[in-house]
């Protein structure tokens, strides 16, 4: 059932009445209850693998000892790695469960912190069902934690108009990223990474850059809806976006997109690796044939790539993925081992990195970075990614044939003419809300029924029919 679906407000509607009608000491129970159908509606059968998670993990780690953690791993990432890459060793596809990816980071974050002692063991199954379950979640995250979660999921939620208006508000602006900056970016980048070597570089550049767009409207817009629909409950979810394209350098980049699993990926891979024995060791051998070399860069080097190339084969075993995670290595590796010298060069040369023009150089300089990695995380293969690298370098001309042939994927005549005309007003609408509210995080709150107003009417007017899923649910 997506969230952009009318079945979906049909649930959500009669959610919320039952939801702020029962005894607030039953409100959690009607979650569990919601939550449990909305992932019925993905399929019934589902629910079986996801019982096997939270079952195992529960039982499990009501005593957590290290057996005991091996065999969650072995439990919920065997069930990951069955559905998500049995086709690479020659199985037939398989319906891969909703949010398996998402909700198997939250079961092990779990595992882990009750290992650590971070967290005292749930003693209550239903409310640990809720916490890996609960529905806004579940499909493309945010990767919550149980120490965040727990006390706002068992809390009592009373009435609140503004919450409801607050949440409705933002759950609009989801809407309207994803059926209309999204949906209408789609069919520009879909028609020309089909056929990347029928285009020329120009129009190549033009479908990088909307794709970079389209991704963030996407997934972005997932994230308002999920938050808005959890703050319309009373409930507070993690902020995974944090206009990212304005940041200054690719690490930056990285601590504003998706910052939930990026969290995870310190808290749990890269903060352990880099703290572990063999990498130690292996520092100090790097650091004997580099000696000029800061033995705390190194420690950064080999957890640095370890979390890419994870981050790369999670998101498939396609060498695209793993091409994009060895790029971002790669890049963050640069940034981290030149981050001093880059200082020292500006307070010599008098460079001033707050300067206006510095810090705009920054952030498209940061943005240039990202779009190339995302050649590779769109092209259907490598062999595509490369060709769209070798056309962009060489075959890259701004005249007005190319400038032509770059509208082509709008249509023809008055149809390419107006996509340009709303695409270059939705960009430039998106690029001035999101520098608004850079500056001031409570721009566009004042008059909320206004822009409530404008978002429907857009949607209405602008959004794509059939975009019915999101990007990140492949994942």
């Amino acid at each position: 059932m997506s969230l952009i679906s009318l079945k979906f407000i049909l649930f959500m509607a009669t959610l919320l009445i039952l939801y702020y009608r029962v005894p607030e000491r039953f409100q959690w129970q009607v979650l569990l209850l919601g939550s449990l159908c909305f992932y019925a509606f993905a399929g019934p059968h589902f629910l079986i693998f996801l019982g096997i998670s939270i079952l195992s993990t529960f039982f499990l780690m009501r005593n957590p000892t290290k057996p005991r953690l091996l065999l969650v791993f072995a439990i919920s990432l065997g069930l990951l790695i069955f559905f998500r890459y049995s086709i690479y060793f020659g199985m037939k596809s398989i319906a891969v469960p909703l949010g398996i990816s998402f909700y198997t980071f939250m079961t092990l974050g779990y595992a882990l912190d009750c290992y650590d002692k971070k967290i005292t063991p749930c003693e209550s199954l239903p409310r640990y069902a809720l916490f890996i379950s609960y529905f806004p979640q579940i499909t493309q995250g945010p990767i919550g934690t149980y120490k965040a979660m727990s006390k706002e999921l068992s809390a009592r939620h009373p009435f609140d108009p503004e919450s409801i208006k607050a949440g409705g508000y933002r759950v609009l602006i989801g809407w309207f990223k994803k059926l209309v900056i999204a949906g209408r970016l789609s069919f520009y980048v879909d028609t020309v990474f089909s056929n990347p070597e029928g285009y020329g570089g120009l129009t190549l550049i033009t479908a990088t850059f909307f794709y970079a767009f389209e991704l963030y409207a996407d997934f972005s817009g997932y994230m308002d809806i999920a938050c808005g629909i959890s703050q319309m409950l009373g409930i507070k979810l993690s902020e995974n976006f944090n206009r990212p394209y304005f940041s200054r350098n690719i690490p930056e980049y990285w601590r504003r997109w998706h910052i939930t699993l990026n969290e995870w990926f310190s808290a749990h891979l890269f903060m352990p690796a880099v703290t572990s024995k063999w990498n130690k060791k292996a520092a100090n051998g790097m650091h004997k044939l580099f000696p000029f070399a800061k033995k705390g860069t190194l420690r950064m080097i080999l957890p640095l790539i370890l979390v890419w190339i994870t981050t790369g084969i999670w998101h498939g075993a396609e060498a695209v993925y793993i091409g994009w995670g060895v790029y971002f290595a790669i890049i963050m590796l640069l940034s981290f081992c030149t981050q001093s010298m880059v200082r020292s060069f500006s307070e010599k040369n008098g460079w001033n990195p707050e300067h206006p023009l510095a810090r705009i150089f920054q952030v498209v300089r940061t943005f240039l970075i990202v779009c190339t990695g995302e050649v590779m995380f769109r092209a259907e293969s490598m062999k595509d990614a490369f060709s769209i690298y070798r056309s962009i370098f060489t075959k890259t001309r701004l005249n007005a044939s190319s400038i032509a042939e770059a509208l082509v994927p709008f249509g023809n005549g008055n149809q390419a003419a107006a996509s340009v005309l709303i695409l270059s007003a939705l960009l430039f609408g998106l690029f001035f809300v999101e520098f608004r509210k850079e500056q001031d995080p409570k721009a566009f709150t004042c008059h909320r029924y206004l822009y409530a107003g404008v978002f429907l009417v857009l949607t209405a007017l602008l959004g794509s029919p059939g975009q019915s899923s999101f990007m990140y649910q492949a994942f």
